[in-house]
C-alpha cells in the first residue's frame, strides 16, 4: 500500500533523495504488517534508516518515536484512537 504519510520522493527526516528505503513507522512482526495494512510508512534515506548513530534503526530514539507520533495522528484522524489502542496497543503522544 502506497504510504498516507509521505509522498516518496525524499527521506522523510532529512530531504536526502538518495539510497531511499521504506520504513515501517511500527515493526515487529505484527506491527509491521498492521504499518502496512494502513500504510503507516515513509521513506528514509539509508543513513536515516539504519546507521548506527543516525538511523532509526539505530541509537537514534528521537526520531524513532516522532515517526511513530506520526503514524499515531495519521492514522487517528482517519480511524480514531479507539481503535489504534486495539490495533497497537501503546500510545505515543
Amino acid at each position: 500500500m502506497k504510504s498516507i504519510i509521505c509522498n516518496g520522493e525524499c527521506c522523510y527526516l532529512c530531504g536526502s533523495t538518495q539510497g531511499l528505503e521504506r520504513h515501517h513507522c511500527l515493526y515487529g512482526t505484527a506491527n509491521r504488517k498492521q504499518a502496512d495494512k494502513y500504510g503507516l510508512t515513509v521513506m528514509l534515506c539509508s543513513r536515516c534508516h539504519r546507521d548506527n548513530k543516525y538511523g532509526v534503526h539505530g541509537q537514534n530514539k528521537e526520531a524513532d518515536l516522532r515517526l511513530k507520533r506520526v503514524a499515531q495522528i495519521t492514522f487517528e484522524a482517519k480511524h480514531g484512537h479507539e481503535k489504534w489502542m486495539k490495533i497497537f496497543g501503546r500510545n505515543y503522544l
